[in-house]
């Protein structure tokens, strides 16, 4: 069975086109007593980016998850979305 790809919405008036589904990533680094490897949660990451949900939600409050989401695409620059306005 296919997936449908996430389709995209104009942020605010003016802002840049994003997922229209956003990934919530607190989910990869809270909420384990041990955390998940590395190689795991970037299997996540690459199924989010094959869906082209581009709007990743992070904050410094979710554990690693900014450290995590800086070495996925240090290692996958070819998965980096640009960010285009309408």
């Amino acid at each position: 069975m296919k997936m449908a790809l996430v389709s995209t919405r104009q942020l605010g008036k003016n802002g840049p086109l994003v997922s229209a589904i956003s990934f919530r990533a607190v989910g990869l680094s809270v909420f384990h007593e041990t955390p998940i490897p590395d190689e795991e949660r970037f299997k996540v990451l690459d199924r989010v980016i094959e869906l082209r949900s581009a709007f990743i939600d992070t904050s410094d409050g979710y554990g690693d998850n900014e450290d995590l989401l800086g070495k996925y695409f240090q290692n996958n620059e070819e998965k980096r979305v640009s960010i285009h306005n309408a």
